[in-house]
């Protein structure tokens, strides 16, 4: 494997583990407090209307910021995390929709006994580089645990742990699907 296929085969490992993070984090935001922060904010504009901007403004949140600096501060957290996402459906939609494929598989067992699940694996991207999320499940058919894995054309499958690296972030992915029958 040259350098260069490896990097590449890495960056984009790290790639997706940053959109899995973003994903993950705009499921967990408090999207009714995130919209009180900026109805409280709007009102607050309009009660105290600039002597030199107008009324829609940009820099008109700049004043509500320095009246009101904890709820800014707030409303900036929830935002970055909700990202483009409307709602906690939106936000799950969004994981729903981001892999290739979610398959499952068994392991061994005895002719005639009923097959179940035990292993996932969730494809991201194919082709030269791909990244793919392989687990466990447990007899809840719940994953328990999860690693993400990356290789090129030609290249085998390598474990992914870069910085941004968060085993816990990743399981918190993997929940979102269903492995049941």
């Amino acid at each position: 494997m040259t350098n260069e296929t490896e990097n590449r085969a890495r960056e984009q490992a790290g790639a997706k583990m940053d959109s899995i993070a973003e994903m993950v984090a705009a499921v967990s935001c408090d999207y009714d407090r995130l919209q009180a922060l900026k109805e409280e904010r709007q009102t607050w504009l309009d009660e105290h209307p600039g002597n030199y901007l107008e009324p829609n403004d940009p820099r008109n949140g700049g004043r509500w910021a320095l009246a009101c600096p904890d709820e800014a501060e707030e409303l900036a957290e929830l935002s970055e995390q909700a990202g483009d996402c409307e709602s906690e459906d939106d936000a799950r939609q969004r994981i729903d929709e981001s892999p290739i494929s979610v398959e499952v598989r068994s392991g061994w067992t005895i002719p005639g006994a009923t097959l179940a699940p035990d292993e996932f694996r969730i494809m991201l991207c194919w082709g030269g580089p791909a990244v793919r999320i392989r687990g466990d499940l447990d007899q809840y058919r719940q994953p328990c645990r999860a690693w993400l894995e990356y290789q090129d054309w030609g290249t085998p499958w390598t474990e992914y742990y870069g910085e941004n690296f968060d085993a816990e972030t990743l399981l918190q992915y993997c929940q979102q699907f269903y492995f049941g029958d």
